[in-house]
């Protein structure tokens, strides 16, 4: 009995350790991927995104279309953070969505991407940066739209 409770104590121990070593190391932000100007993407990452349409892995494999990245931070100085980027763009009269990892200054909001310069044959039309998994997927304007109106009209209720 003694030696199983030994033995209980140690793979406790052990699963402890393994998850605090885990725990330390950092954590890297999980971004959609794509461009709706890459062969076999335009049916998913498009201006609405739909995972529904993500292609068989296969179809990925022969398309070169790898959907997640993981975004990491140690590459980068101890002033930038990961983000999650989507930004729709014209280039040359053509409307193209990209979804990618991004790397900001920790001081910029995440609305600077609308401020930043782009070259001379592409017009910015949307550009939006977030620091949650997958966040730069089709649903985010409306999220971004709703946490913004919800303070303004809890505040209204609390007045009246």
């Amino acid at each position: 009995m003694e030696n199983s409770l030994k033995i209980f104590l140690a793979g406790i121990s052990l699963i402890l350790l393994m998850h605090c070593s885990q725990a330390n190391q950092p954590r890297q932000l999980e971004c959609w991927h794509c461009s709706s100007e890459t062969i076999g993407a335009e049916d998913f990452c498009d201006v609405t995104f739909d995972e529904d349409n993500i292609p068989r892995p296969e179809v990925m494999k022969e398309h070169n279309i790898s959907v997640l990245r993981n975004c990491s931070s140690t590459t980068h100085s101890e002033h930038e953070r990961p983000v999650c980027r989507k930004t729709v763009e014209e280039i040359n009269g053509k409307t193209i969505t990209k979804r990618f990892c991004y790397y900001t200054n920790k001081s910029d909001s995440l609305e600077h991407c609308m401020e930043e310069l782009t070259e001379n044959n592409v017009k910015r039309i949307f550009c939006q940066d977030c620091l949650t998994d997958q966040c730069n997927g089709g649903g985010q304007q409306f999220v971004s739209w709703l946490s913004q109106l919800l303070p303004l009209v809890l505040a209204k209720a609390v007045c009246f």
